[in-house]
């Protein structure tokens, strides 16, 4: 007779930001469907609890997946009261709430070693977020086993990790990456930490202890697929002697919308309803990052000067202490009334939904690669303005390899030009247009989902 299967109890912890907690409430529901026995736990912090709690109730999941909240004072890092997440600071404080998260390692010691004791014949992974090495050493000490997920693509993860494997960087416009002389690097694709690490500052402290543990975990999960990614993934296997798993795209479904002309469609969608197909440029850079007030302004220079719709996602501009409502000063006078009648500028749009609609025709984004994800989802092209981190290496490989992605500027200090942007807006819309939605960008990802679900 066959031995019974070992009982298991899968702990997830994911980041504190938006952009790792939705990958993370898919990696849930994920392994709760490859091992339906298993009792699944995702730990949160007081400010990430509810909002997690929430969407898996949403997605049915409540039931079967519970959330452990650690203690965590923001206050006491010297960080903003209200900032459980990354979107309540400002982006020179994430190194800061980087090196708190490690003040969760006392309680999620407890928590790990409370889980072997109560059922000791059950096998405990811990499926830890890439910003979170220090689990490692907790799950070892416990007898537990551990993997680390890259809620990024392989790629950026790939280039972004040798970089910072490299520092301090030549100060050459354009170099070789090390160790991957066929990949160049310029300058212009650095943050501006990265540029100035010296290997023993606090972002090179952080980062190499991350490289670290990814060195010694007994996997790497991978937000992407074999077929999307293979120059990214096989850099990675260069990179790292472990076991490294492509699990996603770690996506939520689309939610069905409200039939067309029903009052709960929404404002946007509702709008979108009435546009011709692939005619609607889609804007946003996200929920942590913001350009600043002089590239704002352009920006709405060149979304006039292109003459297509769109629909902006306006957050308050680097440097700003605003938070929420519009304030006219953003943007040239007069512009949100001239864009009445033939664009959209929201604080808020619902971004899923507005990349499947068939009259979103492009996207124009950070790369960050939760929506990336979306937009190629939905078959729709990108124009990449990436901001941060491995933002800057998502875009490189979807213009250089994929061909799905055109840049239009690269960081918060980038000279944008209106004019230029009216251009690459054209580009891409025409294009989409042209071929009926049906682009390039579908077809990655009719290849995507053969992999994965193998239809």
């Amino acid at each position: 007779m066959a031995a019974a299967a070992r009982r298991a109890h899968v702990v997830l912890f994911p980041f504190m930001a938006q952009g790792h907690l939705a990958p993370f409430r898919c990696l849930a529901e994920l392994a709760r469907r490859a091992r339906p026995g298993a009792r699944v736990t995702v730990v949160a912090t007081p400010g990430t609890a509810g909002p997690l709690r929430a969407s898996l109730a949403e997605d049915g999941l409540g039931g079967d997946v519970g959330v452990h909240a650690l203690p965590f004072d923001p206050a006491g890092h010297g960080l903003p009261a209200g900032a459980g997440t990354t979107a309540g600071i400002a982006c020179h404080q994430l190194i800061t709430l980087f090196a708190a998260s490690e003040s969760l390692r006392p309680a999620f010691r407890h928590l790990v070693a409370g889980l072997r004791a109560a059922d000791p014949g059950a096998d405990v992974h811990v499926m830890a977020d890439m910003f979170l090495g220090w689990t490692l050493d907790v799950a070892r000490e416990a007898g537990a086993s551990h993997s680390a997920v890259l809620t990024t693509g392989g790629y950026g993860a790939a280039v972004h990790f040798s970089l910072w494997n490299s520092v301090p960087l030549p100060a050459d416009d354009a170099f070789p990456l090390p160790p991957f002389p066929d990949v160049t690097v310029c300058r212009s694709q650095l943050t501006d930490h990265l540029a100035a690490a010296d290997g023993k500052d606090a972002w090179s402290t952080f980062v190499s202890k991350q490289i670290a543990a990814f060195a010694h975990t007994d996997a790497l999960l991978v937000n992407t697929t074999e077929n999307l990614d293979p120059k990214g993934l096989a850099m990675l296997r260069q990179l790292f002697d472990v076991p490294i798993y492509p699990v996603g795209p770690l996506l939520r479904p689309t939610p069905p919308a409200p039939a067309p002309g029903t009052k709960n469609r929404g404002a946007i969608l509702g709008w979108l309803d009435k546009q011709p197909p692939c005619s609607v440029l889609y804007v946003s850079f996200g929920s942590q990052y913001t350009i600043s007030p002089s590239q704002m302004m352009e920006l709405a220079v060149g979304l006039e000067r292109s003459a297509h719709r769109f629909v902006w996602v306006v957050r308050p501009p680097a440097g700003s202490d605003v938070d929420g409502e519009f304030r006219p000063e953003w943007l040239p006078e007069g512009f949100r009334e001239r864009a009445a009648a033939g664009g959209r500028a929201r604080c808020w749009a619902p971004q899923v939904e507005i990349l499947a609609h068939a009259a979103t025709g492009a996207f124009l984004t950070h790369c960050g690669w939760n929506s990336v994800q979306e937009s190629l989802g939905s078959g729709v092209p990108l124009l990449g303005w990436r901001l941060s981190a491995e933002q800057f290496y998502n875009a490189k490989v979807l213009a250089e390899e994929v061909g799905v992605c055109v840049e239009v500027a690269r960081g918060t200090r980038a000279a944008l030009s209106g004019e230029k942007l009216a251009a690459a807006v054209e580009a891409v819309i025409a294009a989409a247009r042209e071929s009926g939605g049906e682009g390039s960008s579908l077809k990655v990802m009719e290849r995507f989902f053969a992999d994965v679900v193998h239809c």
